[in-house]
């Protein structure tokens, strides 16, 4: 049986895939389509190349924006929702400041979060992290009822940063 198991485990070190190899956009497309026995190491190289990005860099890979190839955003604060195969959906300032006015108020920004949630809902996705979901009072920073695009990218960059330390 002790044979059995390591002759299994050799054959999976045979086969396993070498991501040091592949670029940061041909990893980031494999997201979400990885098996169990991949993972470990794909998270390893993953982080690894994520501490020599600066904060900025590590914002625009998880958005879609990262490189050749990848969707590209719209200049200054994209519209719509980041978007890439197995990418996380990140809400851009864009979709809460439904006035376009370069500011967010507390009921752009929940009014913004239901369209959302209610979208989908229509569209029968689950939405798992819903109480995970930040409040307007954790973004504000200044406390000024207002946030403006450095505060939400700020605290998009913070949660990202805290997900990734988390992998």
């Amino acid at each position: 049986m002790k044979k059995l198991a390591l002759l299994a485990l050799l054959a999976t070190a045979a086969w396993s895939v070498d991501f040091s190899q592949m670029s940061t956009e041909e990893l980031m497309n494999m997201r979400g389509t990885l098996t169990s026995a991949d993972r470990p190491a794909f998270r390893a190289e993953m982080q690894k190349r994520m501490q020599t990005m600066s904060p900025v860099e590590r914002q625009q890979m998880m958005q879609g924006r990262g490189g050749k190839g990848m969707k590209q955003g719209m200049k200054g604060q994209g519209r719509g929702m980041g978007q890439g195969k197995g990418m996380q959906n990140r809400p851009t300032f864009a979709t809460f400041d439904t006035n376009g006015d370069g500011k967010m108020t507390e009921k752009e920004f929940y009014d913004a979060q239901a369209a959302h949630m209610t979208q989908k809902a229509k569209e029968g996705k689950m939405m798992k992290n819903a109480g995970n979901a930040p409040s307007f009072e954790s973004i504000d920073t200044n406390h000024d009822k207002v946030v403006t695009p450095a505060e939400f990218n700020a605290h998009q960059t913070q949660r990202m940063n805290s997900k990734m330390k988390r992998m």
